[in-house]
């Protein structure tokens, strides 16, 4: 191999190493029970992102927050600024999905298997969606600025990698829980361990439709 060819390859083996740092680490969920925090069994669900920067959608990425069984599917989404997100009715009977939340309101009115439906995320936050039909189905949308998060299994466990060197606030959130907020320097290589624990209060599942009435049978 010549020099020049080693150089080169020198030089592609070098920025592959200094793609980005990596994050891993557990979060530990409790809940309240008489005041005091009591570990729970799955630690699912729990969400870890780094902000500070932007990332455009990786192409070709279709998510889709499913209505099947009465039940949104999955019950956490995350999404990046700016993706499409597609809302497939699976089921042979109406819904009708909505949400007045700040970051996006939208309507998508009635419709059934197979129609499908869109909405564009335009904005960085948390969004709550609703069915104006069934109260039980309520999911939750984390519109985030970059590709840089993970959702926990049920061991807690969870693992971030290629993120770009500097200083980023980290967040831990888990709906029902105060998020943690952290700032954590990223080097061209290795990894940052951090563990988390978030307690979670009480959360009422009863809410009003999107005219602000009451469901009926509920």
């Amino acid at each position: 191999m010549t020099r020049r060819a080693l150089l080169v390859l020198a030089v592609l083996l070098a920025a592959r190493h200094a793609i980005g740092g990596e994050l891993a680490g557990r979060v530990n969920l409790s809940e309240l029970h008489d005041g005091q925090p009591r570990a729970l069994d799955d630690h699912s669900n729990a969400v870890i992102f780094v902000g500070g920067f932007q990332e455009p959608p990786p192409a070709g990425r279709s998510p889709a927050l499913v209505q099947q069984n009465k039940t949104f599917l999955p019950r956490i989404l995350t999404v990046i600024q700016g993706e499409s997100v597609r809302f497939p009715n699976m089921d042979t009977i109406y819904h009708n999905v909505w949400s007045q939340s700040r970051t996006k309101t939208f309507d998508l009115g009635l419709y059934k298997y197979p129609d499908v439906k869109s909405v564009v995320f335009d904005q960085p936050g948390f969004v709550t969606v609703f069915c104006n039909i069934h109260p039980q189905m309520i999911a939750t949308v984390l519109v985030l600025p970059n590709t840089k998060s993970t959702v926990t299994n049920a061991a807690g466990t969870y693992r971030i990698e290629n993120i770009p060197p500097g200083e980023w606030p980290v967040y831990a959130w888990v709906e029902g829980a105060t998020p943690v907020k952290l700032m954590v320097t990223f080097k061209p290589e290795g990894i940052v361990t951090q563990d988390f624990k978030l307690t979670l209060n009480h959360i009422s599942v009863r809410h009003l439709n999107k005219e602000g009435k009451p469901y009926q049978n509920y």
